[in-house]
């Protein structure tokens, strides 16, 4: 009789291993995700920038992200650390010089798992400040910097990536194997002891 009992709370744990193992991944395993960014992706800003936002689904850590403003001469235009709030992350920028500028940012989710993604946007070409004569009518010289990326758009997180459910899945495969062996070898060696 003890050997049925046993047997049968071996196969109970095995059941229920397996519920958890096959059960539809709850939202704690997501993983954060880039919602947009400003300036997005493509965009082309004429009006001065003091700062590179991106939002994510949820809140990312603000201790272990970085963010590398590059600018068309090479040089590192980031302005100090990120600042996380909410689900916002903000990375403080020198004034930008005119041209295609990259953005290379990485951080981690509130699960631990780390995103990271690029993108790119161009600065138009600052108002001349001189008082140089020029041959353009004064009336096109007049009009006032506006911005083409008036709204940002979602932007394309092609470099981040999403393992899947952790690894937890495999953690819990393993232990239902090691439960069904174990008992499967208890019960024979019982029944063979008992031959």
């Amino acid at each position: 009789m003890r050997l049925h009992a046993t047997l049968r709370a071996a196969l109970a744990t095995a059941a229920v291993a397996l519920l958890v193992l096959l059960a539809p991944p709850q939202p704690a395993w997501a993983h954060a995700k880039l919602v947009k960014s400003d300036p997005a992706n493509g965009a082309t800003v004429s009006a001065p920038l003091a700062a590179v936002t991106f939002t994510f689904n949820e809140m990312v850590k603000q201790q272990f992200s970085t963010v590398v403003v590059t600018g068309p001469d090479g040089v590192s235009y980031s302005d100090g650390t990120p600042k996380s709030v909410d689900k916002t992350l903000t990375q403080p920028v020198k004034p930008l010089p005119a041209g295609a500028i990259k953005v290379a940012w990485r951080t981690v989710s509130v699960d631990g798992h780390p995103i990271e993604g690029q993108l790119t946007f161009t600065t138009a070409a600052p108002a001349p400040t001189s008082a140089a004569p020029s041959s353009a009518p004064p009336a096109t010289s007049a009009a006032p910097a506006t911005t083409s990326a008036a709204a940002p758009a979602v932007a394309a997180d092609p470099a981040s990536s999403d393992g899947g459910p952790s690894g937890l899945i495999w953690v819990v495969l393993g232990v239902v194997v090691a439960l069904v062996l174990g008992g499967g070898a208890l019960w024979w060696r019982r029944r063979g002891g008992t031959a």
